[in-house]
């Protein structure tokens, strides 16, 4: 017996499995059956004969229950998910012939979508004899799926200007022609599914629609299905259509920032060959940029307008200006106010200026960083200047800095490329008021690649910086100093994380005498050693703790999700900053926390004991913007 499928035209069952079209099914009789009707349950008809004997246990109407008798598998699931008799909780039916019939349709077509091409289906009511004509009776109907469809051969044959190039010798076109059936998804050996048919022939157009071939459309497609020898051949013809080349941008939207904007976050340049993932690529630049709320990126795949196809950018911009308020509290630093300003348009040249006062227990600050629009060498620039006071771990300090800085973003991987002056005096508890200054260069990298930017549950990410100072050059001290930051999230079954953290750093210097305290260590506090107060570890002086050139922190931590919001954590951190690492005594916090999960990330709130104190400390931080 040998079905041919159409599967462009061929319709399936099962509560919407499948959509109208044509079965052909050709025995030795060449029965053959076609159907443009659907139900909600059974659609189409084939002609693979089950046997009929069965229909007479039920020649005349009764009540009766149905009851699946089948080998526990995918397709028994399937059968009890989409035909409502064999629900759990079904009602009593009235069995009649016509059930019957409709029942073996619906069995065979959803076993037909599996690959299953010759079921065996029985109706049968082992208790009829025995129950009375008014008790509700148990038809068992009994399924023997058979032996499932294999892809013995698969032809995947393009046309048009995408053979031309093959016949012309293009290397690159024969190249990619041969992906294209090596990464065919429907492969020879695998048991033939209708789902996974109807796939492989979607990413087969998608795979070329989304290089060069923006207009490529299936002309033919037909699985061959022999139900005798269990086996399957299927056929695609596709027509690659024309190369696609890009043509002039077409931006609407724009009205408050300058038309020269959209150049310079990575534009596709006129004549370069269509690629979707290369326009993405413009759009999540665009996206991610200061200016623009939300936006959308695409061309019109016309073979017409291959030659130079217009990319079409259509933007919804930011508001210029803003004003916003602040409250928060963290145990680190106590309550805090805020009040931040920002214009993103300054003197009409997309100048983003970001500025705040913020006000807490105890630290002030008050910045403004002025962000220019990124080069088209993907540079991004900015200068901006700092002023901020604090009494932390017995240290009275007030810092003025001015700073220029570019960074760059390739990939995964953040460079940074800084100059900052900075002028420090600070007043440690007990001891004489001293004043440092430095020029301090800089460069650092940040490689990310995490599942997700707020709340990462998968990946990780490794952080280095180096910055130098020079006595001869307005600065008390010369000096190098390097840190290196490791952060891990492992997920765990199906909603936990192991967050794993690692910190090292060394200051290369004379002795610390001149560094500003900005350029030294210390750690302790809520993101850093918990069980300790914030910036509490480092060199102990009388009444103060000031920063050393070595710093060793390591933290592991587990967090279970009770459900959607809420979660519970345990960890186990290590960590301290000194002069030197034969004088570094890591000191020891453990504990447990909750979570709560926000869009900007989960809040934290931990009960950490620190072993060296023998105390408890509680760590939690909140922000709320309005």
């Amino acid at each position: 017996m040998q079905i041919r499928l159409r599967p462009l035209l061929m319709l399936f069952c099962a509560a919407g499995l499948c959509g109208a079209g044509l079965v052909r099914a050709q025995q030795s009789g060449q029965t053959e059956t076609s159907s443009a009707q659907s139900t909600p349950t059974a659609a189409s008809a084939q002609s693979v004969q089950m046997p009929e004997a069965d229909n007479e246990a039920v020649s005349t109407s009764s009540s009766g229950r149905l009851q699946l008798v089948a080998a526990k598998s995918h397709w028994a699931d399937l059968l009890r998910e989409h035909i409502p008799e064999f629900a759990s909780n079904a009602e009593a039916q009235n069995i009649t012939p016509a059930l019957i019939r409709r029942l073996r349709l619906d069995i065979s077509n959803i076993l037909t979508t599996e690959g299953y091409f010759s079921p065996q289906i029985q109706f049968d009511n082992p208790d009829q004899a025995l129950a009375p004509a008014s008790t509700n009776k148990i038809i068992h109907v009994t399924v023997e799926a058979g032996q499932r469809t294999i892809i013995e051969n698969v032809s995947v044959k393009v046309q048009g200007p995408m053979a031309d190039a093959i016949d012309a010798g293009d290397k690159a076109v024969t190249k990619r022609r041969r992906a294209l059936q090596e990464d065919w998804g429907l492969a020879v050996g695998q048991p033939f599914r209708d789902a996974d048919w109807s796939d492989s022939k979607n990413q087969l157009l998608e795979s070329l629609r989304s290089d060069a071939y923006a207009s490529a459309s299936m002309t033919s497609s037909e699985a061959k299905i022999d139900a005798d020898q269990h086996s399957g051949i299927l056929q695609v013809e596709v027509d690659s259509g024309p190369v696609f080349t890009l043509g002039d941008l077409r931006v609407t939207g724009l009205q408050r920032y300058p038309s020269w904007l959209i150049e310079r976050y990575q534009a596709p340049k006129k004549g370069e060959v269509y690629s979707r993932s290369r326009l993405l690529d413009f759009q999540r630049s665009l996206q991610n940029s200061a200016y623009f709320a939300t936006v959308a990126v695409g061309i019109d795949p016309d073979p017409e307008k291959a030659d130079a196809v217009p990319v079409d950018v259509t933007v919804v911009e930011r508001q210029a200006r803003d004003l916003s308020f602040g409250l928060g509290y963290s145990t680190n630093t106590g309550y805090r106010s805020e009040v931040a300003y920002r214009d993103r348009n300054i003197l009409e040249q997309a100048w983003d200026l970001r500025s705040a006062v913020r006000l807490e227990q105890r630290r002030q600050l008050g910045y403004a960083d002025i962000y220019l629009p990124p080069r088209e060498s993907k540079f991004l620039d900015s200068f901006g200047v700092l002023v901020e006071r604090e009494n932390i771990a017995g240290v009275r300090s007030s810092r003025y800095a001015l700073g220029i800085k570019r960074t760059s973003t390739r990939g995964h991987l953040e460079q940074r490329l800084g100059l900052n002056i900075v002028r420090e005096k600070i007043s440690p508890d007990g001891e004489a008021e001293e004043v440092n200054k430095a020029l301090v260069a800089s460069i650092g990298w940040t490689w990310r690649d995490v599942d997700q930017p707020f709340d990462p549950r998968k990946g990780q990410i490794l952080q280095f910086d180096l910055a130098a100072s020079e006595k001869a050059l307005f600065s008390d001290q010369r000096f190098i100093r390097s840190y290196a930051k490791y952060q891990r999230w492992i997920p765990v079954r199906k909603t936990d994380t192991v967050i794993l953290r690692a910190e090292l750093g060394a200051v290369i210097s004379k002795d610390e005498q001149g560094i500003p305290e900005d350029y030294l260590f210390r750690t302790g506090g809520s993101t850093t050693v918990r069980g300790y107060g914030y910036q509490t570890l480092g060199i102990q002086h009388i009444g103060s703790t000031r920063g050393g050139r070595v710093l060793a922190t390591a933290s592991a931590e587990y967090v279970h999700w009770l459900n959607s919001s809420w979660g519970a954590a345990t960890f186990l951190d290590v960590g301290n900053a000194a002069d030197n690492f034969r004088e570094l005594n890591l000191k020891q916090g453990m504990g447990v926390g909750a979570r709560y999960k926000t869009p900007a990330g989960p809040i934290a709130l931990d009960l950490a004991y620190g072993r060296q104190t023998k105390k408890v400390r509680l760590d939690f931080s909140i922000a709320i913007a309005f």
